[in-house]
Protein backbone atom coordinates (compact mmCIF):
# COMPACT_ATOMS: atom_id res chain seq x y z
CA UNK A 1 0.00 0.00 0.00
CA UNK A 2 1.38 3.58 -0.92
CA UNK A 3 2.38 5.81 1.53
CA UNK A 4 2.54 9.29 -0.12
CA UNK A 5 3.47 11.02 2.87
CA UNK A 6 4.91 14.38 1.65
CA UNK A 7 8.31 14.05 1.69
CA UNK A 8 10.31 17.19 1.38
CA UNK A 9 11.84 16.72 -1.35
CA UNK A 10 8.87 16.30 -3.92
CA UNK A 11 6.48 18.66 -1.55
CA UNK A 12 7.23 21.44 -3.47
CA UNK A 13 6.76 19.68 -6.95
CA UNK A 14 3.45 17.73 -5.75
CA UNK A 15 1.76 21.22 -4.42
CA UNK A 16 2.57 22.31 -8.80
CA UNK A 17 1.17 19.88 -9.58
CA UNK A 18 -1.80 19.73 -8.09
CA UNK A 19 -2.59 23.16 -8.60
CA UNK A 20 -2.08 22.99 -11.90
CA UNK A 21 -4.80 19.89 -12.41
CA UNK A 22 -6.89 19.76 -9.04
CA UNK A 23 -9.48 22.45 -9.42
CA UNK A 24 -12.66 23.25 -7.47
CA UNK A 25 -14.74 22.53 -11.06
CA UNK A 26 -18.04 21.81 -9.70
CA UNK A 27 -20.28 23.65 -6.60
CA UNK A 28 -23.49 22.55 -5.00
CA UNK A 29 -25.64 24.75 -2.56
CA UNK A 30 -26.64 23.18 0.37
CA UNK A 31 -30.56 23.05 0.85
CA UNK A 32 -31.54 23.86 4.74
CA UNK A 33 -33.64 20.91 6.20
CA UNK A 34 -34.31 22.68 9.42
CA UNK A 35 -32.78 23.56 12.58
CA UNK A 36 -31.08 21.69 15.18
CA UNK A 37 -32.38 21.60 18.48
CA UNK A 38 -31.03 24.10 21.12
CA UNK A 39 -29.40 21.46 23.07
CA UNK A 40 -27.02 21.02 20.21
CA UNK A 41 -25.02 23.75 20.86
CA UNK A 42 -22.17 22.78 18.29
CA UNK A 43 -23.11 19.86 16.23
CA UNK A 44 -19.87 18.09 15.50
CA UNK A 45 -20.84 14.65 14.12
CA UNK A 46 -23.51 12.88 12.26
CA UNK A 47 -24.88 9.73 11.68
CA UNK A 48 -27.87 8.25 9.69
CA UNK A 49 -29.48 5.56 11.18
CA UNK A 50 -31.96 4.72 9.09
CA UNK A 51 -35.85 5.70 8.28
CA UNK A 52 -35.69 9.51 8.56
CA UNK A 53 -33.45 10.13 11.93
CA UNK A 54 -29.93 10.64 12.55
CA UNK A 55 -27.42 10.81 15.33
CA UNK A 56 -25.66 13.72 16.39
CA UNK A 57 -23.93 15.00 19.53
CA UNK A 58 -22.03 18.09 21.01
CA UNK A 59 -18.13 19.05 20.40
CA UNK A 60 -15.89 19.40 23.91
CA UNK A 61 -18.86 20.84 26.47
CA UNK A 62 -18.80 18.23 29.02
CA UNK A 63 -22.12 16.55 27.12
CA UNK A 64 -21.82 12.68 27.28
CA UNK A 65 -25.04 12.51 25.21
CA UNK A 66 -26.43 11.53 21.87
CA UNK A 67 -29.10 13.34 20.72
CA UNK A 68 -31.67 11.64 17.88
CA UNK A 69 -32.98 14.20 15.47
CA UNK A 70 -35.16 14.29 12.59
CA UNK A 71 -34.30 14.50 8.90
CA UNK A 72 -36.31 18.28 9.51
CA UNK A 73 -33.68 18.34 12.88
CA UNK A 74 -36.32 17.73 15.29
CA UNK A 75 -35.02 16.19 18.38
CA UNK A 76 -37.02 12.89 19.16
CA UNK A 77 -34.38 11.00 21.91
CA UNK A 78 -31.58 11.76 24.42
CA UNK A 79 -29.00 8.51 25.33
CA UNK A 80 -26.85 9.07 27.57
CA UNK A 81 -22.75 7.87 27.37
CA UNK A 82 -21.58 6.21 30.17
CA UNK A 83 -17.85 5.62 30.71
CA UNK A 84 -16.71 8.54 28.75
CA UNK A 85 -16.10 11.98 29.23
CA UNK A 86 -16.27 14.35 26.48
CA UNK A 87 -12.91 16.18 26.53
CA UNK A 88 -13.45 16.79 22.52
CA UNK A 89 -15.62 14.59 20.75
CA UNK A 90 -15.12 15.52 17.01
CA UNK A 91 -16.81 13.19 14.61
CA UNK A 92 -19.35 9.92 14.94
CA UNK A 93 -18.94 7.03 12.82
CA UNK A 94 -20.73 3.69 12.80
CA UNK A 95 -20.37 0.31 11.18
CA UNK A 96 -22.22 -1.07 7.83
CA UNK A 97 -24.80 -2.87 10.23
CA UNK A 98 -25.10 -0.46 13.07
CA UNK A 99 -23.95 -3.01 15.54
CA UNK A 100 -21.37 -0.42 16.93
CA UNK A 101 -20.89 3.33 17.34
CA UNK A 102 -17.36 5.08 17.44
CA UNK A 103 -17.17 7.84 18.85
CA UNK A 104 -14.17 10.18 17.81
CA UNK A 105 -12.29 12.18 21.07
CA UNK A 106 -9.63 13.07 19.05
CA UNK A 107 -9.67 16.59 18.64
CA UNK A 108 -6.22 17.82 19.56
CA UNK A 109 -6.04 21.94 18.44
CA UNK A 110 -2.65 22.49 19.50
CA UNK A 111 -1.20 18.89 18.85
CA UNK A 112 -0.19 18.02 22.39
CA UNK A 113 -2.74 15.36 23.38
CA UNK A 114 -1.25 12.20 24.51
CA UNK A 115 -4.59 10.62 25.73
CA UNK A 116 -6.31 10.24 22.10
CA UNK A 117 -10.06 8.26 22.15
CA UNK A 118 -12.29 6.72 20.36
CA UNK A 119 -15.37 5.54 22.63
CA UNK A 120 -16.75 2.45 21.11
CA UNK A 121 -20.79 2.42 21.86
CA UNK A 122 -23.71 -0.54 21.29
CA UNK A 123 -25.60 1.45 18.99
CA UNK A 124 -28.26 3.04 20.46
CA UNK A 125 -31.09 2.88 17.87
CA UNK A 126 -30.66 -1.22 18.89
CA UNK A 127 -30.99 0.08 22.86
CA UNK A 128 -34.47 0.38 24.06
CA UNK A 129 -33.12 2.36 27.67
CA UNK A 130 -31.61 5.57 27.94
CA UNK A 131 -27.79 5.01 28.48
CA UNK A 132 -25.23 2.92 26.59
CA UNK A 133 -22.01 2.07 28.19
CA UNK A 134 -18.17 2.78 26.49
CA UNK A 135 -15.51 0.32 25.42
CA UNK A 136 -12.38 2.05 25.12
CA UNK A 137 -9.62 2.48 22.35
CA UNK A 138 -6.60 4.61 23.18
CA UNK A 139 -4.08 5.30 20.49
CA UNK A 140 -1.02 7.68 19.35
CA UNK A 141 0.45 8.55 16.37
CA UNK A 142 3.17 7.45 14.86
CA UNK A 143 5.20 10.05 13.40
CA UNK A 144 4.40 12.44 16.41
CA UNK A 145 7.51 12.64 18.56
CA UNK A 146 7.15 16.11 20.60
CA UNK A 147 3.89 17.33 22.56
CA UNK A 148 3.40 19.64 21.72
CA UNK A 149 4.44 19.47 17.88
CA UNK A 150 5.78 22.49 15.98
CA UNK A 151 4.06 20.85 12.80
CA UNK A 152 0.25 21.12 13.22
CA UNK A 153 -1.07 17.70 11.67
CA UNK A 154 -2.14 16.03 14.73
CA UNK A 155 -5.22 17.56 15.22
CA UNK A 156 -8.10 15.12 13.58
CA UNK A 157 -12.11 15.88 13.56
CA UNK A 158 -12.81 13.36 10.43
CA UNK A 159 -13.17 9.56 10.63
CA UNK A 160 -15.26 6.31 9.30
CA UNK A 161 -15.85 2.95 9.75
CA UNK A 162 -14.83 0.53 7.22
CA UNK A 163 -14.59 -3.65 7.14
CA UNK A 164 -13.46 -3.82 10.52
CA UNK A 165 -11.03 -0.91 10.63
CA UNK A 166 -11.83 3.04 11.91
CA UNK A 167 -10.15 5.66 9.24
CA UNK A 168 -9.06 8.79 10.50
CA UNK A 169 -8.18 12.18 8.86
CA UNK A 170 -5.98 14.93 10.39
CA UNK A 171 -7.03 18.78 10.33
CA UNK A 172 -3.62 20.36 9.63
CA UNK A 173 -2.82 23.56 10.60
CA UNK A 174 -0.71 26.98 10.11
CA UNK A 175 2.64 26.07 7.87
CA UNK A 176 0.97 22.18 7.60
CA UNK A 177 -1.76 23.43 6.12
CA UNK A 178 -1.71 21.33 2.57
CA UNK A 179 -1.35 17.69 3.13
CA UNK A 180 -4.15 15.63 5.19
CA UNK A 181 -2.88 11.92 6.58
CA UNK A 182 -4.95 9.12 6.70
CA UNK A 183 -4.47 6.91 9.48
CA UNK A 184 -5.85 3.13 10.78
CA UNK A 185 -7.17 2.25 13.74
CA UNK A 186 -8.74 -1.61 14.84
CA UNK A 187 -11.86 -0.95 16.03
CA UNK A 188 -11.58 -3.34 18.82
CA UNK A 189 -11.29 -2.07 22.25
CA UNK A 190 -7.57 -1.68 23.27
CA UNK A 191 -4.36 0.47 22.88
CA UNK A 192 -2.70 0.58 19.59
CA UNK A 193 -0.09 2.76 17.59
CA UNK A 194 -2.02 3.75 14.34
CA UNK A 195 -1.37 2.95 11.34
CA UNK A 196 -0.37 6.12 8.57
CA UNK A 197 -1.83 4.65 5.88
CA UNK A 198 -1.46 7.90 3.16
CA UNK A 199 -1.94 11.42 2.84
CA UNK A 200 -3.60 13.83 0.08
CA UNK A 201 -3.24 17.34 -0.95
CA UNK A 202 -6.23 18.68 -0.12
CA UNK A 203 -5.11 22.37 0.38
CA UNK A 204 -7.75 23.02 3.22
CA UNK A 205 -8.37 21.72 7.20
CA UNK A 206 -11.34 18.94 6.85
CA UNK A 207 -13.65 18.48 9.74
CA UNK A 208 -15.88 15.56 9.17
CA UNK A 209 -15.46 12.19 6.81
CA UNK A 210 -17.64 9.64 5.55
CA UNK A 211 -18.46 6.69 3.11
CA UNK A 212 -21.15 5.78 1.26
CA UNK A 213 -23.56 2.55 2.58
CA UNK A 214 -22.51 0.99 -0.63
CA UNK A 215 -18.80 1.43 0.31
CA UNK A 216 -17.90 2.98 -3.02
CA UNK A 217 -17.70 6.41 -2.25
CA UNK A 218 -16.10 8.00 0.12
CA UNK A 219 -15.96 12.18 1.32
CA UNK A 220 -13.47 14.18 3.04
CA UNK A 221 -15.49 17.62 3.85
CA UNK A 222 -13.94 20.79 4.88
CA UNK A 223 -15.72 24.39 5.44
CA UNK A 224 -15.74 25.53 1.92
CA UNK A 225 -15.43 22.50 0.18
CA UNK A 226 -16.04 18.47 -0.50
CA UNK A 227 -13.52 16.01 -1.46
CA UNK A 228 -15.04 13.03 -2.89
CA UNK A 229 -13.36 9.82 -3.98
CA UNK A 230 -15.26 6.85 -5.99
CA UNK A 231 -14.56 3.42 -7.15
CA UNK A 232 -11.24 2.50 -5.25
CA UNK A 233 -10.20 -0.70 -4.25
CA UNK A 234 -10.13 -1.88 -0.99
CA UNK A 235 -8.72 1.25 1.59
CA UNK A 236 -6.47 3.18 -0.97
CA UNK A 237 -9.31 5.53 -1.06
CA UNK A 238 -7.06 8.23 -2.40
CA UNK A 239 -6.48 6.21 -5.50
CA UNK A 240 -9.98 6.31 -6.39
CA UNK A 241 -11.83 8.79 -8.89
CA UNK A 242 -11.40 12.12 -7.37
CA UNK A 243 -13.97 15.37 -7.79
CA UNK A 244 -13.81 18.55 -5.74
CA UNK A 245 -16.49 20.04 -5.04
CA UNK A 246 -17.23 23.33 -3.98
CA UNK A 247 -19.78 24.05 -1.41
CA UNK A 248 -21.50 27.73 -2.17
CA UNK A 249 -24.25 30.22 -0.42
CA UNK A 250 -23.60 31.71 2.72
CA UNK A 251 -20.37 30.59 4.52
CA UNK A 252 -20.71 29.10 8.44
CA UNK A 253 -18.51 26.55 9.50
CA UNK A 254 -19.38 22.58 8.45
CA UNK A 255 -18.70 20.32 11.40
CA UNK A 256 -20.65 17.23 10.11
CA UNK A 257 -21.42 14.83 7.36
CA UNK A 258 -23.40 11.74 6.86
CA UNK A 259 -24.22 10.07 3.45
CA UNK A 260 -28.22 9.38 3.48
CA UNK A 261 -28.50 7.22 0.71
CA UNK A 262 -25.28 6.77 -1.98
CA UNK A 263 -25.35 10.07 -3.68
CA UNK A 264 -27.31 12.21 -1.10
CA UNK A 265 -25.49 13.15 2.13
CA UNK A 266 -26.76 15.56 5.21
CA UNK A 267 -24.53 18.28 6.94
CA UNK A 268 -24.77 20.15 10.06
CA UNK A 269 -22.81 23.75 11.42
CA UNK A 270 -22.27 25.58 13.34
CA UNK A 271 -23.70 27.61 15.99
CA UNK A 272 -22.23 30.88 15.53
CA UNK A 273 -24.83 33.41 14.44
CA UNK A 274 -25.66 31.80 10.96
CA UNK A 275 -25.35 28.34 11.74
CA UNK A 276 -26.84 25.50 13.78
CA UNK A 277 -28.61 23.94 10.63
CA UNK A 278 -29.62 20.82 8.93
CA UNK A 279 -28.43 20.53 5.67
CA UNK A 280 -29.18 17.92 2.42
CA UNK A 281 -26.57 18.02 -1.12
CA UNK A 282 -27.65 16.11 -3.82
CA UNK A 283 -24.58 14.46 -5.59
CA UNK A 284 -26.27 12.58 -7.99
CA UNK A 285 -24.25 14.39 -10.58
CA UNK A 286 -21.20 12.82 -9.72
CA UNK A 287 -22.30 9.68 -8.00
CA UNK A 288 -25.13 8.47 -10.47
CA UNK A 289 -27.89 6.85 -9.20
CA UNK A 290 -28.11 2.87 -9.84
CA UNK A 291 -30.21 1.45 -12.80
CA UNK A 292 -32.29 -1.50 -13.88
CA UNK A 293 -30.15 -2.15 -16.36
CA UNK A 294 -27.63 -5.00 -16.13
CA UNK A 295 -24.44 -4.84 -14.82
CA UNK A 296 -23.38 -7.21 -17.80
CA UNK A 297 -23.93 -4.50 -19.95
CA UNK A 298 -21.77 -1.96 -18.31
CA UNK A 299 -18.35 -1.49 -19.46
CA UNK A 300 -15.07 -2.98 -17.44
CA UNK A 301 -11.94 -1.06 -17.50
CA UNK A 302 -10.59 -3.32 -20.06
CA UNK A 303 -12.86 -2.78 -22.28
CA UNK A 304 -12.70 1.37 -23.18
CA UNK A 305 -10.08 3.35 -24.54
CA UNK A 306 -9.73 7.47 -24.44
CA UNK A 307 -7.48 9.02 -26.48
CA UNK A 308 -5.15 11.20 -27.42
CA UNK A 309 -4.86 12.84 -23.86
CA UNK A 310 -3.85 15.73 -24.57
CA UNK A 311 -6.00 16.35 -27.08
CA UNK A 312 -5.70 18.46 -29.92
CA UNK A 313 -8.51 18.31 -32.89
CA UNK A 314 -10.32 15.43 -31.24
CA UNK A 315 -10.90 12.64 -29.14
CA UNK A 316 -12.32 9.31 -28.99
CA UNK A 317 -13.81 6.76 -27.27
CA UNK A 318 -13.53 3.34 -28.13
CA UNK A 319 -15.23 0.58 -26.44
CA UNK A 320 -16.76 -3.04 -26.83
CA UNK A 321 -20.47 -2.20 -28.17
CA UNK A 322 -21.83 -5.84 -27.20
CA UNK A 323 -25.06 -5.99 -25.40
CA UNK A 324 -25.14 -1.93 -25.32
CA UNK A 325 -28.09 -0.48 -26.80
CA UNK A 326 -26.72 3.41 -26.64
CA UNK A 327 -23.72 5.23 -25.56
CA UNK A 328 -23.10 8.83 -24.85
CA UNK A 329 -19.96 10.96 -24.56
CA UNK A 330 -20.03 14.36 -22.36
CA UNK A 331 -17.66 17.14 -22.31
CA UNK A 332 -17.40 19.91 -19.45
CA UNK A 333 -15.76 22.63 -18.63
CA UNK A 334 -14.43 23.74 -15.22
CA UNK A 335 -17.46 25.52 -14.36
CA UNK A 336 -19.34 21.83 -14.64
CA UNK A 337 -21.43 23.50 -17.47
CA UNK A 338 -21.68 20.93 -20.71
CA UNK A 339 -19.50 22.10 -24.02
CA UNK A 340 -19.90 18.74 -26.20
CA UNK A 341 -21.93 15.64 -26.68
CA UNK A 342 -21.99 12.92 -28.79
CA UNK A 343 -24.13 9.99 -28.76
CA UNK A 344 -24.15 6.64 -30.26
CA UNK A 345 -26.72 3.78 -31.08
CA UNK A 346 -26.58 -0.18 -30.96
CA UNK A 347 -23.73 -1.31 -32.32
CA UNK A 348 -21.46 2.44 -32.38
CA UNK A 349 -17.84 0.95 -31.11
CA UNK A 350 -16.50 5.04 -31.46
CA UNK A 351 -17.27 8.06 -30.26
CA UNK A 352 -15.42 11.07 -31.79
CA UNK A 353 -15.72 14.51 -29.76
CA UNK A 354 -14.22 17.77 -31.98
CA UNK A 355 -12.49 20.05 -29.72
CA UNK A 356 -10.91 22.28 -32.51
CA UNK A 357 -12.93 25.12 -31.66
CA UNK A 358 -12.52 25.09 -28.47
CA UNK A 359 -10.09 27.08 -25.97
CA UNK A 360 -7.37 25.28 -24.96
CA UNK A 361 -7.66 24.29 -21.14
CA UNK A 362 -8.69 21.75 -18.75
CA UNK A 363 -11.90 19.75 -19.19
CA UNK A 364 -14.02 16.84 -17.33
CA UNK A 365 -15.35 14.03 -19.75
CA UNK A 366 -18.17 11.52 -18.78
CA UNK A 367 -18.63 8.32 -20.88
CA UNK A 368 -22.41 6.24 -20.68
CA UNK A 369 -23.49 3.16 -21.68
CA UNK A 370 -27.04 2.50 -21.46
CA UNK A 371 -27.36 5.65 -19.13
CA UNK A 372 -24.23 4.18 -16.10
CA UNK A 373 -21.89 6.64 -15.78
CA UNK A 374 -18.97 4.47 -16.51
CA UNK A 375 -15.88 6.55 -16.58
CA UNK A 376 -15.49 9.97 -15.76
CA UNK A 377 -11.83 12.01 -15.99
CA UNK A 378 -9.73 15.12 -16.85
CA UNK A 379 -9.37 16.01 -20.78
CA UNK A 380 -6.40 18.32 -21.28
CA UNK A 381 -6.81 20.26 -24.55
CA UNK A 382 -3.89 22.20 -26.28
CA UNK A 383 -3.64 23.86 -29.68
Amino acid sequence: MKKNIYPGHIKALSILFLSLFSFNSFAVTPSVMGTLPSVVVESSGLAFTGGASFWTHNDGYGDENLYKISNTGALTRTVEVLGAVNHDWEDIAQDAAHVNMYLGDFGNNNCDRTNLRIYKIPHPSSVSGSTVTAELISFSYPDQNSFPSAWMNFDVESFFHFEGMLYLFTKPDLDAVGYTKMYRVPDQAGTYVATLVDSFYTNDRPTSADISPDGTSMIVMSNSRLHLFRNFTGDNFFGGQYTKISISGSWTQKEALSFYTNNVIYLTDENNGAGSKLYSVDLSPWIPSPTTTSISKSLREEEYVIYPNPANTFFTAQFNPSGITQSELRLFDLTGKEVRKVSGAAGVSLLKMETASLPAGIYFYKLYTDNIEVRTARMIISH
